[in-house]
């Protein structure tokens, strides 16, 4: 097959496999003549250029002494690709040589850049699949993935126990089938119904315990680093992310509200959340014992200019006798049931969580965040929280002037 575009010659031309990227504007380039022309690619794929400017593809067969034009679409509605991938289903039906289509890697791709920015978890995600399903499979033609290889390629996730990891892969993997769907590549989802096959996972809420035991919790506490304390009783007050508390900011507060940027929240929007007293002493004292004065956020790291890891609570409760008891996560918990059992309104208490309450229909009707509400609210808890932690003597020292530590 000759590897050069004619310019002049009605004689068939190959669109490379190689120049697949450049197919698009190749094609394009092919102009029409007096008389109607053919373009040919391989396994009898081609494409027929008209007078009229029109390209259509057809696939010709010679199977059982006849042989058959079959048209498969017009240009640039089908592509080179999805025109490739049909003559592959169609001389595959027939037992026939066909070529190379799609790949579950193509598909990959599709879902890439769909979810790309619009998932917080966009990263986790690529990750997991390509470790658990494109390294495996991602080079098998995507009309030869079936429910039994998928269930194979995934069974050793089952088999190390990671039963949530398991159900999110199969997600993603169904997501991706269904682009495939959508964008021609097969005529159908393989793994439709595939999750069934294994057991759902067992959810186990993170461990936390009833607020009443908060107390108790703070007695543990007592003999952490200054600004250990600090963190954790902020977190409390706060009712905010570990990750969200670690890279809040000075500059963010304005007043007595602290606005954190949607860039920086879970669900993608900005959150307010009222400094209360006991906050703003909190802030005062990290002030003082943090490493960079200076800094611009609130919590500090040793090495300037970043803040202190999201982890860096979770690794200090695990170090303790509450491990296996409170995790960093688990101080949202305290704080929600606490709101729950001092009759605080439902979507009061959600919103102090940045949580979405109601309806899609409600919400785009109902667009305050209860900022006064949350406001009265706060106040209340962050004194519930520096009654238990001056009982304690987990502030003892922490709230005055005190020499630096790190």
């Amino acid at each position: 097959m000759s590897s050069k575009y004619p310019s002049s010659s009605t004689d068939g031309i190959c669109l490379k496999i190689e120049a697949m990227n450049n197919s698009l504007k190749k094609i394009a380039a092919i102009l029409p003549k007096e008389k109607r022309f053919t373009v040919t690619d391989s396994h009898g794929l081609c494409l027929r250029v008209y007078p009229s400017g029109i390209k259509s593809w057809y696939l010709r067969l010679s199977y059982a002494g006849r042989v058959t034009d079959i048209a498969l679409g017009r240009w640039p509605e089908v592509t080179l690709k999805q025109a490739r991938q049909e003559a592959r289903k169609r001389r595959k039906a027939l037992g026939l040589e066909h070529p190379r289509g799609y790949v579950l890697a193509d598909a990959f791709k599709l879902w890439c850049n769909l979810k790309r920015g619009r998932i917080v978890s966009y990263t986790d995600e690529k990750r997991r699949l390509e470790r658990y399903i494109i390294r495996p499979i991602g080079g098998r033609q995507i009309d030869e993935i079936t429910a039994p290889l998928v269930i194979h390629t995934v069974k050793s996730i089952e088999a190390a126990g990671h039963q949530a990891t398991l159900k999110r892969v199969l997600m993603r993997t169904r997501e991706i089938l269904d682009l495939a769907v959508c964008a021609g590549y097969i005529q159908h989802n393989p793994i439709d119904r595939v999750s069934r096959v294994f057991a759902a996972p067992i959810v186990k809420p993170m461990p936390a315990p009833p607020w009443r035991e908060l107390p108790i919790v703070m007695e543990t506490i007592k003999d952490a680093p200054a600004r250990m304390r600090v963190l954790f009783l902020f977190s409390l007050c706060s009712m905010l992310r570990p990750g969200e508390n670690a890279k809040l900011r000075k500059s963010w507060i304005e007043a007595d509200v602290l606005t954190i940027p949607a860039i920086e929240m879970k669900k993608g929007r900005a959150h307010r959340v009222p400094i209360t007293s006991f906050m703003q002493t909190l802030i005062n004292a990290e002030q003082r014992l943090s490493p960079h004065p200076r800094s611009d956020f609130i919590f500090a790291a040793k090495q300037a200019g970043k803040h202190v890891s999201p982890q860096a609570l979770a690794k200090y409760l695990h170090s303790t006798e509450l491990r296996g008891h409170l995790v960093a996560h688990g101080l949202r918990s305290i704080a929600r049931s606490w709101l729950a059992d001092h009759e605080t309104p439902f979507e009061v208490a959600e919103a102090c969580l940045s949580h979405v309450s109601g309806t899609a229909v409600s919400r785009a009707y109902q667009r305050s965040d209860y900022l006064a509400a949350r406001t009265l609210v706060m106040a209340r808890w962050s004194t519930f929280v520096e009654d238990c932690a001056r009982k304690a003597r987990l502030i003892d020292g922490l709230l005055e002037p005190a020499r630096h530590e790190s």
